[in-house]
């Protein structure tokens, strides 16, 4: 192992390289280490754990290797790709560094697991972790414990509580301009500036993950906006914007922003909209991209149900939305959830009936709706976190009717065992921790998962059942909501 010399940093996303590119903090972390530091620094996916996409040095050479762990599944791909390039898996044994610092998503809310194969984890937003980066990399490789503890807030190694840490400001946040791009592979939702125009959301839906980790809400400004897409158009080879935002509509000037990218011929794509921060007229801006599939979330079309963990449904106006938009041209991919708290057998059939109702007036126009059915997957720092998971046997007893009743082609669904394993981990122990990275070598399957935790005496039954507030490991691992939720909590 070098012991001196220029630090080296690999930026390692535990997914295919398609999808790491598609990965905002992919950009953001490589362009601002580039600029901001003189780290030499590389990028693996599970798709190339052997060498590295610029240098083509080997993972083992690097003396920090950061994360992004954004799904509760990317523990079992991180330790494989760990496994390929020959480094040991587990935290304590490992002797010969890389450091590896993990965060994201999955990772930040409940770290416990995650720290069986990592160094320590970072709860809060990328962009003060980068920053912090920048000014301790002097400490490396020849000091990793120093290195770590210069880390100060937000680095979480298990030992003492930890709050998320988070920038006030987007607009001070560092954005690129000028995103990784291939020849050969596209970024996910296609060629274009891909900008972050807001994060967190203000409607705090009783089971986004997402929207009480990312907490406060906040946005970037129109002014800002419009000059990162100026800058960033010119560095892609399609004048098209792909907007990150968990419901778009709620920033206070994106209409402006729609009618400004139309007003410069520029096309655009947005991501699921809430549909009840959806206007009519919004359509018609809407329409005048190349975007032809609107994504909504109702979750459930029974009002009641639906109110209960954020949503309020209201039949009346989703349909008259829906119905102007499949008359607009546009097709239209419905998310659906069961599972639900207090959920009975007739909110499911309301839910059928009114699919039902579109699909039929969506035949008509020739247009198309699919839907996608998950079940709800309990996540820590949400009012549902101590929630049971639905059994495989009712869950696929509901999407068998779903399919029975609409078509077996317009439904998809998330198979019940890829969930029961996010739950595994979203709320699991330093054990699990252990569980997964078994389960990523010798490969996930329904077999290896009994045979392992029996082999490891470790208990999988607890998603399934109701939890005590005792039983959540991420207990020091603080939110700014955590002291609300409690008291929402079921």
């Amino acid at each position: 192992m070098r012991t001196s010399g220029r630090p080296r940093i690999a930026l390692v996303y535990p997914s295919t390289y398609q999808a790491s590119i598609t990965n905002l903090f992919t950009h953001i972390a490589y362009y601002f280490l580039v600029e901001k530091s003189d780290a030499l620094v590389d990028r693996f996916t599970l798709d190339n754990p052997s060498e590295g996409a610029i240098t083509s040095r080997k993972l083992h050479e690097f003396d920090l290797l950061l994360v992004s762990a954004n799904y509760e599944l990317d523990l079992l791909y991180l330790s494989k790709l760990l496994d390929r390039s020959g480094i040991e898996l587990s935290s304590n044994k490992r002797r010969k560094k890389p450091i590896i610092l993990v965060g994201g998503l999955a990772a930040m809310a409940n770290p416990e697991p995650f720290l069986e194969v990592a160094d320590a984890c970072y709860v809060g937003d990328g962009e003060i972790l980068l920053e912090k980066l920048a000014r301790s990399l002097s400490l490396l490789p020849d000091k990793p414990a120093d290195f770590l503890e210069s880390l100060g807030e937000g680095l979480y190694t298990g030992e003492a509580t930890t709050e998320k840490v988070y920038v006030e400001d987007l607009n001070d946040a560092p954005h690129p301009t000028a995103e990784i791009r291939s020849k050969n592979v596209e970024p996910v939702y296609g060629e274009g500036f891909y900008i972050e125009i807001s994060r967190g959301c203000r409607w705090l839906c009783k089971f986004c993950l997402e929207a009480y980790t990312m907490y406060p809400f906040r946005y970037r400004s129109l002014e800002t906006i419009k000059s990162l897409v100026g800058e960033g158009l010119k560095y892609v080879r399609r004048r098209r914007v792909v907007v990150y935002s968990l419901s778009p509509f709620d920033h206070p000037r994106f209409r402006d922003f729609l009618s400004y990218m139309v007003e410069n011929g520029i096309d655009f794509s947005i991501p699921s909209i809430r549909w009840d921060t959806l206007r009519l007229d919004d359509l018609d801006l809407i329409s005048l991209s190349s975007q032809r599939t609107l994504t909504l979330a109702p979750e459930s079309m029974n009002r009641d149900l639906s109110c209960s963990i954020g949503k309020c449904f209201n039949f009346d106006t989703f349909s008259e939305l829906a119905i102007s938009a499949l008359k607009k041209g546009f097709n239209i991919k419905l998310y659906i959830m069961v599972g639900l708290p207090l959920e009975r057998e007739e909110h499911v059939l309301e839910t059928i009936k009114h699919v039902k109702y579109l699909v039929s007036y969506s035949r008509k126009l020739r247009k198309n709706i699919t839907i996608n059915i998950n079940p709800l997957v309990p996540k820590p720092h949400t009012p549902l976190q101590d929630h049971p998971l639905i059994t495989e046997e009712e869950y696929l007893r509901k999407v068998e009717f779903f399919r029975k009743e609409i078509g077996e082609n317009r439904v998809t669904s998330l198979r019940w065992l890829y969930a029961f394993l996010q739950s595994l981990i979203a709320l699991g122990n330093r054990e699990i921790g252990k569980l997964a990275v078994s389960l990523a070598l010798r490969g996930l399957s329904r077999r290896n998962i009994v045979e392992l935790s029996n082999t490891l005496g470790v208990n999988t039954e607890y998603p399934l059942r109701w939890r005590s507030p005792s039983e959540r490991p991420w207990h020091k691992v603080v939110f700014p909501l955590d002291h609300v939720v409690n008291k929402l909590s079921l």
